[in-house]
């Protein structure tokens, strides 16, 4: 009786069914738009893909207020005719495939029909074209998705595509755009990425009224790479032309020592288009194995070339995804190829390996401009090769190998560190320490790393940190991204100690430094701290921000892996982190000390059954 009850209570209270429907073309390509148009950087995309489809020897943009007012986009292509310009807005409309075989070897950028139409669909959009044979062009109007005029005007060859009002009628779409400085960073992103894989083609971006980029036609891959990436840049990277099975590589590859925290300058470009591929990205990490730290990632504008059969490019709306369907021939031709161009440089050296993720050290600074510890300048090494190790009484000192099998038992240590004596330092990296408990080894990056964070941290508390004036500015040229990063977080970091400037263009002037950067370069720091603080994302009005900047300058400045200590320092700093509270880990959280047990030195040495 109890299981049929519920088997009427579960009748009454199912839901009923729903009648199947089409929807409305206005909420249909609203969301084919959603799957197209996730920002203005992704109209921008799409608009100059079609430009460089048509053939164009120029292209025009205009942007303002991030994209969200303005995006015009103006070419010199073969245009449309007018009876085109209004079928080009229908869905999947489209001159470049015309059946499926075409779609296994796509050599256009665009090729689903979806671009303009997704566009108009969520802005107020005009489209204005003429074919050269033809006496005059076409002007259509459309908001929302639907079109409200159609007219003939006199305009030159090409086509012009002008956006405004993006997302008007969505505002829930518009509400989720970041800042207008953000937004401004991935539209000159999505520039520099096309202008990268078209050096031939002139372009010139302007940001309201200011011109950022008029880059001329007929540029080879090194001067258009200088032009957007900084001369510097270009300057520290090689050129490449390899052959390898299927693969044809070309581009430009970053020395080892021009390196960043983020991937963000990796451009990889198959058959002109740019992609981001999880399989050529470990290629190119593979092929930089050992030449630079494992965290930090190289500088390289790579084109691939290989048969349009061998990949698929249909794979998302975006179209920045790709399949390859030799994947791991195309990985090794890769890997294989750019290992011999990097080879081919006389001036290729692996760069040093610094610890916990920062760039190589920098020169060290004056011992009065330190602060309560400093690290040393270095201590040479000893006849023979051999580093040695200083003792208490300045003589040399090689601390004793442990017990064969003893790391597998070291344990991370987080509790208060009490009663330590130095023994001395391991590999110019770890500091050996005897203890009642055992034998300690700290980590002297991150022992150091922790008491630069909380200096940096303490002197935030009273308001700004302190800053010193650098004599001569430091310049240091940015991408566009880094360029808008640096205008929105300028006046946070200047409470932070650090103080940076715009000198013309995408070249800011650092003018100065927390005392800690003082005294070496400090470009290296500032170029991390503006990787890491787009990647992250964080809105700078938010502690998280704080937070995540404080880390990121506690890292540069810290005593790095082969400087060797001199023994006071040694347990100047060893004192120091004696007084810190639980638990002891630097600022990303690694473990400042490891424990050997006593107990464990006891079993490695079989002394278990001998009296004490």
């Amino acid at each position: 009786m109890g299981e049929a009850v519920l088997y009427l209570l579960a009748m009454e209270t199912s839901i009923p069914p729903k009648a199947i429907r089409l929807l409305p073309e206005e909420v249909s390509n609203q969301i084919a738009a959603g799957e197209v148009v996730e920002r203005p950087a992704s109209v921008l995309k799409e608009l100059m893909e079609n430009s460089l489809d048509a053939g164009a020897g120029r292209i025009g943009v205009e942007v303002a207020a991030g994209g969200r007012r303005l995006i015009r986009v103006v070419d010199d292509g073969v245009g449309m005719l007018p009876d085109d310009l209004l079928l080009s807005l229908e869905r999947h409309a489209t001159s470049k495939v015309a059946g499926v075989e075409d779609l296994t070897h796509i050599a256009s950028l665009g090729f689903r029909g979806e671009a303009l139409p997704s566009i108009a669909a969520v802005s107020r959009m005009s489209l204005r074209s003429r074919t050269r044979d033809a006496e005059a062009g076409g002007l259509v109007r459309v908001e929302g998705g639907r079109v409200t005029s159609v007219e003939e005007v006199g305009c030159p060859v090409g086509t012009l595509v002008e956006v405004k009002d993006l997302f008007f009628n969505t505002p829930a779409r518009r509400k989720f755009l970041k800042s207008q400085a953000t937004e401004s960073g991935h539209l000159a992103g999505a520039l520099v990425r096309l202008a990268l894989a078209q050096p031939q083609v002139a372009f010139r971006y302007t940001v309201g009224s200011q011109v950022t980029y008029d880059l001329p036609a007929g540029q080879d891959l090194a001067s258009r790479a200088g032009s957007l990436l900084g001369r510097a840049t270009a300057e520290a990277m090689v050129r490449l032309h390899e052959e390898e099975g299927p693969l044809r590589l070309e581009g430009l590859a970053g020395l080892p020592s021009l390196n960043r925290s983020a991937a963000d300058q990796i451009y990889t470009f198959v058959n002109g288009r740019f992609v981001r591929d999880k399989v050529l990205l470990h290629a190119i990490y593979q092929a930089y194995r050992g030449l630079m730290p494992d965290n930090r990632r190289p500088v390289v504008v790579l084109h691939l070339s290989l048969d349009p059969e061998l990949v698929d490019v249909n794979v998302h709306p975006a179209k920045t995804e790709v399949r390859f369907t030799q994947q791991q021939q195309v990985h090794q031709a890769l890997a294989g190829a750019l290992r011999r161009g990097l080879g081919r440089s006389r001036t290729l050296r692996p760069t040093p390996q610094p610890s916990a993720g920062g760039p190589p050290p920098a020169r060290p600074q004056p011992m009065a401009e330190r602060g309560p510890w400093t690290p040393p300048r270095s201590v040479s090494p000893s006849p023979g090769g051999r580093v040695a190790e200083p003792s208490p009484q300045g003589g040399p000192r090689e601390p004793a190998v442990l017990p064969a099998g003893s790391a597998n038992r070291l344990r991370p240590m987080y509790t208060k560190a009490e009663e330590l004596v130095v023994i001395g330092q391991l590999h110019g990296l770890y500091v050996l320490c005897s203890s009642p408990q055992g034998l300690i080894l700290v980590d002297q990056h991150a022992a150091h790393e922790r008491l630069t964070y909380e200096r940096l941290k303490a002197g935030l508390a009273h308001g700004e940190m302190p800053r010193q004036g650098l004599l001569t500015p430091q310049t240091l040229e940015l991408t566009p991204g880094e360029a808008a990063w640096a205008g929105e977080q300028a006046g946070q970091w200047a409470r932070l100690g650090l103080e940076l400037e715009p000198f013309g263009g995408n070249t800011w002037a650092i003018r100065a430094v927390p005392p800690h950067l003082a005294g070496g370069d400090p470009r290296p720091a500032v170029r991390d701290l503006l990787s890491q603080m787009s990647a992250s994302g964080l809105p700078v009005e938010t502690p998280e921000f704080v937070e995540t900047a404080l880390r990121s300058l506690a890292c540069h400045g810290s005593v790095r892996q082969g400087q060797r200590l001199k023994p006071a320092e040694l347990e100047e700093l060893v004192d120091q982190i004696c007084t810190l509270p639980p638990p002891l880990t630097c600022p990303h959280g690694r473990p400042v000390m490891l424990l050997l047990s006593r107990h464990e030195l006891d079993r490695s040495f079989k002394r278990g059954s001998e009296p004490s």
